[in-house]
């Protein structure tokens, strides 16, 4: 599907030293300019500002790529790739790749199209979740913190974060500025991202 004029859809691809198979963290974002490659660079820049993204990835992770399809008026998106790698800094051992913190993405508007959510493998370990899988209070403020500091990372490099629709029941309205980052407290699962050998 192609990317709403003027927008761009982002991805960070994430790989882990055991597995063969990458993760992605997907998002969207309302660049200031057209040149995709760009975007991708200041997205990169937002993931290792001091206290985002990459503080709270485990240290056997990788970001790979960046990617932003750009989306165009008439034409294919535009895509550029950044090919910049970056290893986590957070230490211990992580939950399994099908366990993933859940961010839930706040906008202005009401309803289902107004919420998002991404999916963030690798970034709590083991003994920060009890067997209900319920994350300790210490580290969902943690996580929160690199949220808020991704964010603002995103604003300042002129591609602030924005919740990109679907198709659906109702006409397709414009992509909606995110306004803040949930945590939430519960782990989620993502059956896919455990890899089979």
């Amino acid at each position: 599907m192609p990317t709403a004029v003027g927008y761009a859809s982002c991805s960070y691809e994430l790989r882990q030293t055991g597995l063969t198979r990458p993760a992605y963290v997907t998002f969207g974002v309302d660049p200031s300019g057209g040149d995709a490659l760009a975007v991708a660079d200041a997205v990169f820049g937002a993931w290792s500002a001091a206290g985002s993204f990459r503080s709270i990835m485990d240290s056997t992770v990788t970001l790979t790529a960046t990617r932003a399809s750009l989306g165009t008026d008439g034409s294919g998106d535009l895509v550029g790739v950044n090919t910049t790698t970056s290893v986590g800094t957070a230490s211990g051992a992580m939950v399994p790749p099908n366990v993933a913190v859940l961010i839930h993405k706040v906008t202005a508007r009401g309803g289902r199209r107004g919420r998002g959510r991404m999916y963030i493998p690798w970034c709590t370990t083991a003994a920060s979740v009890d067997e209900t899988g319920v994350i300790t209070p210490a580290v969902v403020s943690t996580i929160t913190a690199a949220m808020l500091a991704w964010r603002l990372a995103l604003s300042s490099a002129a591609v602030p974060l924005v919740l990109l629709h679907a198709p659906g029941q109702t006409a397709l309205p414009p992509p909606d500025p995110v306004t803040g980052l949930t945590v939430d407290r519960i782990v989620a699962t993502q059956r896919r991202r455990l890899g089979r050998t």
